[in-house]
């Protein structure tokens, strides 16, 4: 039993219909417009990661050269009981040369990390600033693989004139 639809019913039906059309067409538009985003953004960063990949590729000759230069300069660690030692009696013959005075030394064992093994002494200073900033400039030059993991410095409040510091030093040696 079909009965037809009175001008009222067709006019309110075209409402609905047109309110559904253009509800779906919304729906559709912003989900068109987040994927396109969405594949834009990763366009872009592929583009980003294949420019990194053709820069590192035309460098291959530099890093060549780097590693073979590590090799060759890298020192090997020959004995772990004693490369602590060893570090800390440097750093006491720099600061010695800078007149720095050094306290509480701690030295950590050997760390094996992916690319290195690490020796960490932990120092605590007291000195002006120059011959400090003089030690640790002299301290971390390439040749000798020290970097300094972390620092912190402080001027004495009872001296302006001298100034506190906490460091950890770490030797890089060859990985086994």
């Amino acid at each position: 039993m079909r009965r037809t639809l009175s001008s009222r019913e067709k006019t309110l039906a075209m409402i609905v219909g047109l309110i559904v059309f253009i509800g779906g067409t919304y729906v559709l538009g912003e989900t068109y417009v987040s994927k396109r985003a969405t594949v834009n953004a990763r366009i872009v960063a592929q583009k980003k990661q294949l420019r990194s990949m053709h820069e590192l590729l035309d460098q291959g000759a530099l890093w060549a050269q780097r590693e073979q230069w590590l090799q060759a300069k890298q020192p090997h660690l020959e004995n772990a009981d004693t490369a602590g030692v060893q570090l800390l009696d440097s750093v006491r013959e720099l600061a010695r040369r800078h007149t720095v005075l050094l306290a509480n030394p701690t030295i950590h064992p050997p760390d094996p990390r992916p690319n290195c093994v690490s020796v960490v002494l932990e120092i605590e200073t007291k000195s002006p600033w120059a011959p400090l900033v003089e030690l640790l400039q002299e301290l971390q030059t390439p040749e000798q693989f020290v970097a300094l993991e972390s620092a912190h410095i402080s001027v004495d409040p009872a001296d302006p004139t001298q100034v506190f510091g906490r460091f950890k030093i770490a030797r890089w040696y060859a990985p086994n």
